[in-house]
């Protein structure tokens, strides 16, 4: 269990490491002893404008080197930073602001454009903009920093205050803040260097950016502790990023499942990165089983797979480099989440919450050590989620004889298909296999026979001359039957929300009305 805040992991790390080079960003780079000296300054430009320690301020950043400097200075001033995805709307990122209360807004100059929108920023006691040319209202953050202070203040945070607010996308209604105290990221930041065995001063080849509230505990503030390097390579080309890695000597790099044949060509291109790279961590919805054979064909033990969500901070589930090289005993390591981690442990429950044997489906409970400190203003939802300190994911799943967990879906995606419960990811996992499927997203519509038909939203790969027939087919091949599309749609991109989560709901409002032209036997 930790005993320090998050602005003291950051103060002890900016002075052991204070050469080395904490981020780069093409040619742009910072050393520890920058960040830490930017962000005290930071802090007290924050305090010049009158914002006292435990304010919320909200942050949306893309992909700078200012932007690690923003967060640490956030937690070294005593702020509570409000995480705001990069990607959202001015009205989305109006809500959140208004929501969380946040006093201060700071931005980099590929969100001015939303921030210039905002209805709420006009309010704000801070704004300071990473831009050249801020927003009418903003001030510029380097003009901001150059008349700041960078006196070390005193670092008066208590373990349970909160030091981030992630919100949670959904698939309906508004996001909820998810309320992170110190004592929970600050474990996770520890925890993470010995899950995903990161070495010391490592290097990272980071091919995300700052959207997602996940990459700041899983991958950017553990490389910072370790006083490794991340380098942000976003857009990198497979040949770009295979030749960084060699060139850079990359311990670690992230695989997100969109990026994983981008990765797999990096590598079979520039197979020297193997020498140095350690650890391959996969991350952003499930892995196909065979594109986790492909992959571990290619890296062999180094694929760290893992589960977990924003309201548990971190990784819980984990595979070991032994389940890749055969000596586990999962009933299918390539579909498995792997095994609890030593700072939580996972239940499959039914709806009365109580614990199901091995191999049956039903909703995966977590308890951690780093779990989240509630739902912000809105205590009834947290008390939904979190009973007895254990949380109730909404993820359903199984554990194997051996204690491996696999993911089956989420319960509310569950399809009930006259009386037999079809889990959309199974049969995706199978569309997938299919050489001529980019995409895919299973759902249920309703139908009067069945009570819920089988449906699937399919991305044709370029080129391919693909029916509704073939996609049947194909899957009669490896279903049973009543879990097969009985409808296929093919569409061009498959909608996803801020964190790259495909938002089933509209789908199925973009399907509308061709299901109802089925339904009524007209021409679809």
């Amino acid at each position: 269990m930790t005993h320090e805040t998050l602005g003291e992991v950051f103060r002890k790390a900016g002075r052991r490491f204070a050469g080395n080079t904490a981020i780069t960003v093409g040619a742009e780079q910072r050393t520890f002893a920058q960040v830490v000296e930017n962000g005290w300054r930071l802090a007290h430009a924050l305090r010049d404008r009158g914002l006292q320690p435990g304010t919320s301020v909200a942050a949306m950043l893309g992909v700078r080197v200012e932007s690690l400097e923003i967060y640490v200075g956030l937690a070294l001033g005593g702020y509570t930073a409000v995480h705001v995805n990069d990607r959202l709307t001015a009205a989305e990122v109006d809500y959140v602001l208004g929501d969380s209360g946040a006093a201060g807004l700071i931005h980099t100059d590929g969100a001015s454009g939303v921030a210039a929108q905002l209805t709420r920023s006009a309010g704000m006691a801070a704004w300071l903009a990473v831009d050249s040319d801020p927003p009418a209202g903003a001030t510029g953050y380097a003009e901001a920093l150059d008349a700041a202070d960078a006196t070390p203040l005193p670092l008066d945070r208590t373990l349970e205050d909160i030091a981030l607010i992630g919100y949670t996308s959904g698939t309906t209604g508004f996001p909820k803040g998810v309320l992170v105290s110190h004592r929970a990221v600050v474990t996770c930041i520890k925890l993470v260097p010995s899950a995903y065995r990161l070495p010391l001063q490592g290097h990272a080849a980071f091919p995300g950016g700052w959207s997602f509230v996940s990459g700041l505990w899983g991958v950017i503030f553990p490389h910072f502790y370790t006083g490794g390097t991340v380098a942000f390579i976003a857009g990198a080309s497979p040949e770009e990023w295979g030749r960084h890695m060699v060139e850079k000597k990359a311990t670690f790099t992230l695989g997100l499942t969109p990026l994983i044949s981008g990765l797999l060509a990096a590598l079979e291109a520039h197979p020297a990165a193997l020498k140095t790279l350690q650890s391959v961590l996969h991350s952003g919805g499930p892995l196909p089983p065979e594109l986790a054979r492909r992959l571990v064909d290619v890296i062999g033990d180094r694929l760290v797979e893992t589960w977990g969500m924003t309201e548990v901070v971190g990784p819980i589930t984990i595979t070991n480099r032994s389940d890749w090289s055969g000596q586990g005993e999962a009933r299918d390591i390539f579909a498995s989440v792997g095994r609890p981690l030593y700072t939580s442990s996972v239940r499959v429950v039914d709806p009365d919450g109580r614990t199901l044997p091995d191999g049956e489906v039903g909703e995966l409970v977590i308890e951690a050590d780093t779990m989240f400190a509630g739902y912000h203003g809105q205590p009834q939802k947290t008390a939904a989620a979190l009973r007895d300190g254990e949380y109730f994911t909404g993820d359903l799943g199984y554990r194997d004889e051996a204690g491996y967990f696999y993911l089956t879906g989420r319960a509310q995606d569950l399809i009930i298909s006259g009386g037999a419960n079809v889990y959309p990811a199974e049969v995706e996992r199978v569309l997938l296999m299919m050489d001529e499927v980019a995409d895919a997203a299973v759902f249920g519509l309703a139908d009067q026979r069945w009570g819920e038909a089988v449906s699937a939203a399919i991305v044709r790969k370029p080129g391919a001359d693909l029916t509704e027939e073939a996609v049947r087919e194909f899957a009669r091949t490896q279903l049973a039957g009543y879990k097969k599309p009985v409808h296929v749609y093919f569409v061009d991109e498959l909608p996803r929300n801020a964190s790259m989560k495909v938002m089933k709901h509209v789908l199925k409002e973009q399907v509308a009305p061709q299901a109802k032209g089925e339904r009524e036997g007209a021409p679809a």
